[in-house]
């Protein structure tokens, strides 16, 4: 039902478990598993370890491709009530609820692999582990093919566990007022952001979600950009009048950035603004970092003040011309400043001193805009990058 977060119907497995009779939760039944724990959700995607094999039999065999969720929950029996944990590659351990023999657990997801760990033992005794392997995608490329099949939770098989106990259907109130207030019975925790999607927080989960789709239920079947542009026609607009598009947005993928759920960041953002360049810009950011000058905004992450992140009339993005982009902070004349832009140079430049198209010097003739050797951003470590003849 959720896009971007394939959280499992928790409740409705506790209450469809209680309602299993005993002999489905015998020694038996352990023993298709070896090991006193079965997992139920995600259901057949795991692998049984115990601690002296893990090392050596680790793999990726069985696994399931969560493409945009941020959370899964774990949801299993467990014999005995034996000591347990869970945790997500390698990081943040979180200890499971038990109800009787039944546990759950919320897991965030990483972007990327997502090896989780159901680890357990009896008191003194070696862990056992069982691998859930999942890979969540960016979306920026393709999800891998081999091993990471694709996993859907509304299916009819899946559904049949909790219709006794809940409305899996929408009511026929709900399709006449195109509202559906059920999804949040069991989605509740889409709305607990600081910043909730409009039809998140009213339930009009149908605008974006197929409640008919097949063969898993509330898919949701157009792009993003078309899905988005649906609702935000003024930002279709100014995007469709712009020379230029952000990578995400010319290839329709919105979610890369934003959550269309909600989210703890201004916009629905998926990491914080100063923070999200740095997901698919982390390669060229270490490198300026690495500089013993850095410009003021890029160091506090700000990239926003000069680029744009949907689109521009500009290279890069910029929201001005680069010859005028220092003018949205800075007013000239800078006092002190030895050199005026928009001069013809009196001699060859380094050919990594860029001028305007019409030849001319501007302010990251000598200055990069995200971090330089120099002081206050200059190219060259002081006058002699230029005039050798000169003292520094």
């Amino acid at each position: 039902m959720s896009r971007n977060k394939p959280v499992i119907v928790l409740f409705a497995l506790f209450l469809f478990a209680a309602s299993i009779p005993l002999a489905r939760s015998t020694a038996d039944e352990v023993k298709v598993q070896g090991s006193g724990v079965r997992v139920l959700v995600p259901e057949n995607l795991s692998a049984v370890y115990s601690e002296s094999e893990l090392s050596g039999a680790r793999r990726r065999e069985v696994s399931v491709q969560s493409t945009t969720g941020d959370t899964i929950s774990v949801v299993g029996i467990a014999d005995g009530k034996p000591e347990m944990e869970i945790v997500n590659n390698g990081r943040s351990k979180v200890t499971p609820v038990f109800h009787g023999k039944y546990f759950h657990a919320q897991i965030i997801l990483s972007l990327g692999e997502n090896m989780i760990d159901v680890r357990w033992r009896k008191k003194g005794g070696d862990w056992n582990v069982q691998t859930i392997s999942l890979f969540r995608s960016s979306r920026m490329l393709a999800a891998p093919v081999a091993g990471y099949p694709p996993y859907s939770f509304h299916t009819p098989k899946n559904e049949e566990q909790c219709q006794e106990c809940h409305q899996m259907q929408l009511t026929r109130e709900e399709i006449e007022t195109a509202t559906d207030l059920s999804c949040l019975k069991c989605h509740a925790n889409l709305t607990h952001n600081v910043y909730v999607h409009g039809p998140v927080n009213v339930g009009i989960c149908v605008v974006c979600h197929d409640p008919n789709s097949k063969p898993n239920k509330y898919k949701v079947e157009e792009d993003d950009k078309t899905l988005c542009y649906s609702c935000h026609v003024d930002r279709e607009k100014i995007d469709d009048n712009m020379k230029r598009e952000h990578g995400p947005v010319g290839a329709g993928l919105c979610t890369v950035c934003h959550d269309p759920h909600g989210s703890p960041f201004r916009y629905q953002l998926v990491k914080s603004k100063n923070e999200i360049c740095l997901m698919c810009h982390h390669n060229d950011a270490s490198r300026w970092l690495n500089q013993s000058s850095l410009h003021p905004p890029f160091k506090k992450g700000e990239c926003y003040r000069c680029h744009d992140p949907h689109s521009a009339n500009y290279k890069y993005n910029l929201k001005a011309d680069r010859k005028d982009i220092c003018l949205i902070c800075h007013t000239f004349p800078i006092p002190g400043h030895l050199h005026e832009p928009g001069k013809v140079p009196l001699f060859k430049l380094p050919a990594d001193f860029p001028l305007t198209k019409q030849g001319k010097t501007m302010c990251l003739t000598c200055h990069d805009p995200h971090g330089a050797i120099g002081p206050h951003l200059t190219r060259r470590r002081g006058c002699k990058g230029c005039h050798p003849d000169k003292a520094s």
